[in-house]
């Protein structure tokens, strides 16, 4: 009974509803994998997404089900957090570049000139 009224809120975006009736089924049953994938899927934000589909692997740990979706969470957190990184001139200046090299004797922004690099 609760699994229809999990699926017809989830259908009317009433997701706290969903959310809700996912509690009660784990709360009867903790390790329903099914259920912890649902409340990943119908998370409210990335971190307890990521907290849920934990729980799911604690209860789960030899699903690949489980396991998939752990790494999809993993790799669109990692790609929000890189896609937040935006180089700038000096972090681009900092990178080892082929077309000169910096030794202890000479400061980059020296080699660079004598190169005829732009410098900072």
């Amino acid at each position: 009974m609760w699994w229809r009224e999990v699926e017809a809120a989830a259908r009317s975006n009433q997701l706290p509803r969903a959310r809700r009736f996912l509690r009660w089924i784990l709360a009867c049953s903790p390790d329903d994998e099914e259920a912890w994938l649902w409340l990943a899927r119908l998370a409210s934000n990335p971190e307890a997404r990521m907290a849920y589909l934990r729980q799911a692997y604690a209860f789960n740990r030899d699903s690949a089900r489980v396991q998939a979706a752990l790494r999809q969470a993993r790799s669109q957190q990692l790609e929000a957090a890189v896609g937040d990184l935006k180089p700038g001139r000096s972090l681009l200046r900092c990178l080892p570049d082929e077309r000169y090299v910096c030794s202890g004797s000479i400061p980059c922004q020296e080699a660079a000139r004598q190169t005829h690099l732009p410098s900072q």
